[in-house]
């Protein structure tokens, strides 16, 4: 059973939300601002539904405080309808975001999706078609550690954004469409407008450290996609 903290000051909507996650089999714990949402947060809890507009602490400093330790899937839940809010909530490391008033079979169907994809980290990849480790330039990627290093020095991911990194390099020197990027990372279909996966890509590429080659490592192709760049050097594949 997947265990949630719901964080928000509205009494009505945290009711409702126990109410339709427990009847769809969830363990769900609430707190009614962002100071109580930090000190009831532990690491028994499977994601993380956060209201952006609260008193004490808003939603997004309580994320800012959350990434700094952890990668706990984090879905906002917001009834601003303000466009920069998403994009710095997706900086800051949120995975999704969903607008109130919400469709209930559209929140857990976005729960689920978080869920299952978090599942699929945490086990070791048996497909022998698929390497353990991507070493690129200086960069090595871990798919069974979860991990990410550059020159030795460790790259900090959320969980979105090792994701996005994996799927790259699993087609690295091939486009792969936003459409794909989306369904695959994401669990849910692509949205222009929403620019999920452009700003988890926006993020990469901050934390990536320049190539010793002068390279990029993301090249966007306008109506297409993404291009991870490799060249002639780079040892992509290792088991």
């Amino acid at each position: 059973m997947s265990k949630l903290l719901v964080v928000d000051d509205d009494p009505e909507i945290a009711s409702l939300l126990c109410e339709l996650l427990e009847l769809e089999g969830f363990q769900v714990e609430t707190a009614n601002n962002g100071k109580e949402a930090l000190e009831k947060f532990d690491s028994t809890f499977d994601l993380i539904l956060l209201d952006i507009m609260m008193p004490e602490l808003n939603g997004l400093n309580v994320l800012s405080q959350l990434r700094s330790k952890c990668t706990v899937p984090v879905i906002f839940l917001t009834a601003k309808d303000d466009e920069m809010d998403k994009i710095i909530g997706l900086e800051l490391g949120a995975d999704d975001y969903i607008l109130k008033p919400f469709n209930d079979r559209e929140l857990i169907a976005r729960i689920n999706a978080l869920l299952r994809r978090t599942r699929w980290d945490n086990i070791a990849n048996d497909d022998s078609n698929l390497p353990l480790q991507y070493t690129v330039d200086k960069l090595t990627v871990n798919r069974k550690q979860q991990s990410a290093y550059y020159d030795d020095q460790y790259i900090d991911l959320t969980g979105t954004e090792f994701q996005v990194l994996l799927k790259l390099l699993e087609n690295g020197g091939k486009i792969i469409s936003r459409d794909t990027l989306s369904e695959t990372v994401l669990g849910k279909e692509f949205i222009p407008l929403a620019r999920s996966i452009d700003v988890h890509v926006s993020n990469l590429r901050k934390k990536l450290p320049p190539r010793s080659d002068g390279l990029p490592w993301i090249k966007t192709l306008r109506s297409k996609g993404y291009l991870f760049i490799i060249d002639s050097h780079d040892d992509l594949l290792q088991n």
